[in-house]
This record gives structure tokens, sequence and C-alpha cells, in this order.
């Protein structure tokens, strides 16, 4: 038998075919080393998880009525309703001249005790007034230094300055007003964050304090965006909760916060949506797993895959099954009280595959 001689045409698509191969081995053990995400659960435990929606209504950590503290005649409001001011800005001011004028006189009475008091001191040292006439005089000292101290208090407290980041609310009063002590002059609402309130079922007041397990999102009503914004969630943190339920509807009121800057639109008293995500972990009396964690083999052995946490790889294991109910499979051995097993991704899975398990709430 005559043999053909290899041409240099041969060699080259011979050469292109262990390239093609080289190649091909090479995306193979790749795909092998790709890091997936996948789901795991710690068997012994069963997470129950759910997500509800419920009505909640915006609000300021605080309303407060501002007043003055001393009586007069308004001499500045430079404020408008819906407007945020940040703190230590002034709010309102009364004519202070009257109080500037009593300051004044009690400087001077002030000057005048002493002078008193030094004069008093120098003829009880000579022996020329009794001492009780000297102890007068340093009496009405003392006591025109606490009417300097008054004098000067009254002239502070003719403004009225934010004590936080405020959102005016309402004017109750109005410019060149006389209001006496106390009176209300502004209505301001405490906003360095705001609050959300929600009326919750008992089922899961127990888990509220939980950051694992309790999760909250306000969904931004569609009006505060632009028609082609997808739909904006803001994630809530937990504040506070009633321990008395309401006496009717037998739910406990709520309240979650969130900084004012996520949605600076959003004012006190709107209606919102919140969606509340919710895992309880459930000890279970048996080892079982969801069915679509099982994988069968072409001799019809089960077998699902074990997550390592030290190498975060996953290793297959063979298992005997039980009885199948609702979603959830019974194992009657193969595996172990907190072995953590992958739940969803398993088709994808190889031998010794590193991998990335999913968390619920991040």
């Amino acid at each position: 038998m005559l043999h053909r001689p290899v041409t240099s045409s041969s060699s080259r698509v011979l050469f292109w075919l262990l390239l093609c191969g080289a190649a091909l081995m090479s995306h193979a053990q790749a795909s092998t080393e790709r890091v997936s995400s996948v789901r795991l659960e710690t068997l012994g435990e069963y997470q129950l998880q759910e997500s509800r929606r419920f009505v909640g209504r915006v609000d300021a950590i605080s309303s407060v009525d501002l007043a003055f503290q001393v009586a007069g005649q308004i001499h500045q409001l430079p404020i408008t309703p819906g407007q945020v001011i940040p703190r230590g800005q002034l709010v309102a001011a009364l004519d202070p001249t009257d109080y500037q004028l009593a300051l004044r006189r009690a400087e001077i009475q002030l000057d005048q005790a002493r002078r008193d008091e030094e004069r008093k001191r120098a003829l009880l040292g000579n022996s020329a007034i009794p001492r009780a006439v000297y102890e007068e005089a340093q009496d009405q000292l003392r006591l025109a230094e606490v009417g300097l101290e008054v004098a000067r208090r009254n002239v502070e407290l003719t403004r009225i300055e934010a004590p936080f980041d405020a959102l005016v609310a309402r004017r109750l009063a109005e410019n060149y007003n006389l209001v006496s002590s106390g009176h209300p002059v502004v209505r301001v609402q405490d906003v360095t964050e705001l609050r959300v309130h929600i009326s919750i079922p008992e089922d899961l007041i127990g888990r509220i304090d939980q950051a694992e397990h309790f999760a909250a999102e306000l969904i931004v009503p569609a009006s505060l965006q632009a028609a082609d914004q997808p739909e904006q969630r803001i994630d809530l943190e937990y504040r506070e909760h009633v321990t008395e339920p309401d006496p009717i509807a037998q739910t406990y009121r709520v309240t979650l916060g969130f900084p004012r800057q996520a949605s600076p639109d959003l004012l006190p008293g709107r209606t919102v949506s919140v969606v509340v995500h919710s895992q309880a972990v459930l000890e279970q009396q048996e080892l079982t797993l969801p069915a679509s964690s099982l994988q069968t083999q072409p001799d019809g052995q089960v077998y699902v895959w074990i997550f390592q946490p030290d190498s975060r790889q996953v290793s297959r294991r063979l298992v005997r099954v039980g009885q199948l109910t609702g979603e959830r499979v019974r194992l009657i051995s193969g595996v172990e009280p907190g072995e953590q097993v992958v739940t969803s991704g398993v088709s994808r899975l190889q031998e010794g595959m590193r991998v990335r398990p999913f968390e619920q709430f991040n």
C-alpha cells in the first residue's frame, strides 16, 4: 500500500485542529473555575421567607410649637411654610429695644453697687460703720449681678433659632403682632430624618429588631418620580415599636426611619407603600430539602451538592430520600444536621467548583 505524503495544506489543517482542541480544553477548564452564586440551606433549619406590603404614613421625628419666653412685638419673621431651615438659623425675633434699655440699666446698677460696696468696705476697716451695713452692701452687689444676668438673658430670648433641621409647618403669628410669653409663633417639624409608621400583625412582631430576619423598603410614590424612571425603593431601618396591640385590629405600630436626603420631596403626612421582607428560621423535626435541590444519576441514585465553608467549594453526596411533602423531600441518610446544601443553581455545578453563597437581604 502506498502512503500519500503529508502536504503543507494538510499540516496547516492538522495544526488548526490541535489549536482549536486546546482552546476548547482551556474554555472547559475556565468554566469549572468560574465562581457561581448559589443559595444554601442549613440542614435542620428551614428558613421561611415572605414579603408583605403595608400602607404607611411618613412623619417627622417630632412637631414643636416654638414660642418666645418674653413678651413683645414681633420684629422679624423670615420664614415661609414648607421651608426647611438649618439648625441655628433665625426663625423669629422681637423688637429688642425695651430689653436692651433694661440691660443698660442693669449695668449701671451693678457699677453703682460695686462702688457702694468698696466705699463701705473701707469704712468698715476704719470701724466707721457696723458690719451689718457692709453686709447689706454686699447683698445689693450680688442682687445687681443677678439682675444683669437676667437682663442679658432677656435680650437673648428676643430671638428664636431653629433647634434642629426644621421644616416650617405653619406660622401661628404674623409680623408686628404683639405676643405674650409662651404664645406659639411657628410650628416646625424635626426632619433630621423622616419616619414611617406601619401596623404589622403579631406573627411579625418578634422579628422586627433582628436585621438578619427583617428588612423593609419604602416605595416612592409615582407622582414623585419621572415617567421614564424605574420604581424607586428606599431601605428603611427599625426605630421602635409599640408593645400594646390595637384592641380591634390586633396589630402593632412599628416606626421605621430613613434619611430625608433619600427623597427630599417626600413630606410628612404622605401615604406610602412599605414592603416588609421577613425570614423565620424554624427548627425541623426531621431533615428535609426542597425537591429542586436533588439530582439523579443515570443509575437512578439521588445526590445533593454539599457546600464546604472553608474552601467555598461544593462536592457531590449520595443520599436516600423518603416521602415528598409539598415541595420538600425528607432525607433518610447521607447527610447530617448542620451541613449546608445548595438549593438553587444545582444544574451548573461541578465537583470541586467554587461558589458564592447568595445573601437574601443584601
